[in-house]
């Protein structure tokens, strides 16, 4: 996935603003693909220069105002680009987690420190999971303004497909938090039962020093 994509998505809703495009982001592709919103407007303008979308000037406050803003709406070429991209499915990235490399040298800390990291990770799924389950019950009942803007611009027979595959997405984010929970837990359980024997460890030139 790319930021062009997410944005290219966002807009099948219809056109937005830079602003309402950023807050949309934060809401929804967010939590999938991380992006800040200077890189959000830079993509649009990077969007428009290659013709996938359009930008309209419109006033800023009022129609006396002098300030203006930018309003994108999606092209047909940019319509084609997304078909083109979710039509061409690929292998999933190669895996960089900063947590698994950390916990493949735990035995640098303490037991305690050990339990901090397991317990963090605990905690940040939990929350995860049910911000993500609470996201899949939104949309079975149609309660995201952005999916009812989809919905909006795309023939019925679309509908049923438009909103499953997107609670399928957070139904799955909200298993994959439960598997990390449960490794967590097995993580806490390791530590008892190593007990004391990582102390020590954290000093590579010590007694007792590892690979």
């Amino acid at each position: 996935m790319s930021l062009r994509h997410a944005l290219l998505g966002l807009l099948d809703s219809g056109p937005r603003t830079g602003y309402e495009l950023a807050r949309l982001f934060d809401a929804s592709a967010h939590r999938v693909w991380h992006a800040t919103h200077p890189q959000v407007y830079t993509e649009l303008r990077k969007m428009e220069a290659d013709g996938l979308v359009t930008a309209e000037e419109q006033p800023r406050g009022g129609p006396e105002a002098r300030a203006v803003k930018r309003a994108y709406g999606l092209t047909g070429a940019g319509r084609d680009e997304l078909a083109a991209w979710v039509g061409a499915p690929e292998e999933p990235p190669a895996l960089r987690d900063s947590g698994l490399l950390r916990t493949t040298y735990l035995e640098y800390t303490d037991p305690e420190g050990a339990r901090r990291h397991f317990r963090l990770h605990r905690d940040h799924y939990a929350r995860m999971g049910e911000y993500w389950r609470q996201e899949a019950r939104r949309l079975e009942r149609h309660e995201s303004d952005l999916l009812r803007a989809r919905l909006d611009q795309a023939p019925p027979g679309r509908h049923q497909a438009i909103v499953r595959y997107k609670v399928h997405v957070y139904q799955g984010l909200a298993e994959r938090a439960d598997a990390e929970i449960a490794w967590a837990e097995k993580g806490l359980a390791l530590v008892d039962e190593l007990g004391d024997e990582s102390v020590g460890f954290g000093s590579p030139t010590g007694e007792g020093a590892s690979l």
